[in-house]
């Protein structure tokens, strides 16, 4: 029973850890954003139907709450960034991460110079939008027993999370932060060469370009 507590400690540190990353972390440069008048709870987040996991065929319409945007043209593949630090490099078109998850960065986002404390993380800013992109891989040898089912209980039971989705090894939340401040999605899924999960906030604000980032990128993610 010890050896099963400690585990489900370690657990939920680390995803504490990564939520804090994700979400925790000051934006860099841009004014706070505005919050409107309509409060929080009469707001509908963006609902995304999660795209299908890897090597299942993807359907054509992905039906979401939000308009979605044109993608940009994929352009020749960019090198992740591993060192530490808050540099800025400007980021767009047909991203892999170490892991083999594969995505395309919207334009306007710049990537930040980010490392976590295990794992590779990928994290991208949109300066003008305030949208807020993470990715984020563990490899197997390095993903505490338990984290896939601890993450999901700790999202399924969020009071601040409004929709809910899983399917067999993946789940997705959305909701609000900061007393309904900030909208946030996200999706993890366990994979048989890792743990891979992704998080996007912006402002609630923000929310029609936020909604139209969200769609976009949750339909060309590829864990």
């Amino acid at each position: 029973m010890n050896k099963q507590i400690k585990t489900f400690f370690v657990a939920g540190c680390l995803f504490t850890l990564f939520c804090l990353t994700a979400c925790g972390v000051s934006s860099p440069g841009g004014n706070p954003a505005t919050v409107p008048d309509t409060p929080a709870e009469t707001m509908v987040p963006v609902t995304v139907s999660p795209s299908a996991p890897q090597d299942t065929p993807v359907p054509q319409d992905v039906e979401t709450a939000v308009q979605e945007a044109e993608l940009p043209a994929p352009v020749e593949e960019a090198a992740p960034v591993q060192s530490s630090g808050q540099n800025q490099q400007s980021a767009s078109g047909s991203f892999t991460g170490v892991m083999g998850t594969e995505f395309i960065v919207p334009e306007g986002f710049v990537q930040l110079d980010e490392s976590p404390s295990i794992g590779y993380q990928y994290t991208f800013w949109h300066p003008e939008y305030e949208v807020r992109i993470v990715v984020y891989e563990i490899a197997p040898g390095y993903i505490p027993e338990g984290a896939y089912e601890t993450d999901y209980n700790i999202a399924s039971k969020n009071p601040d999370v409004t929709y809910f989705n899983k399917g067999e090894k993946w789940f997705v939340q959305s909701g609000y932060n900061n007393n309904g401040e900030e909208i946030f999605y996200s999706k993890e899924c366990a994979t048989d060469n890792g743990l891979k999960t992704f998080w996007i906030t912006y402002p609630t604000a923000r929310r029609e370009f936020g909604d139209s980032i969200t769609a976009e990128f949750e339909k060309n993610c590829r864990f």
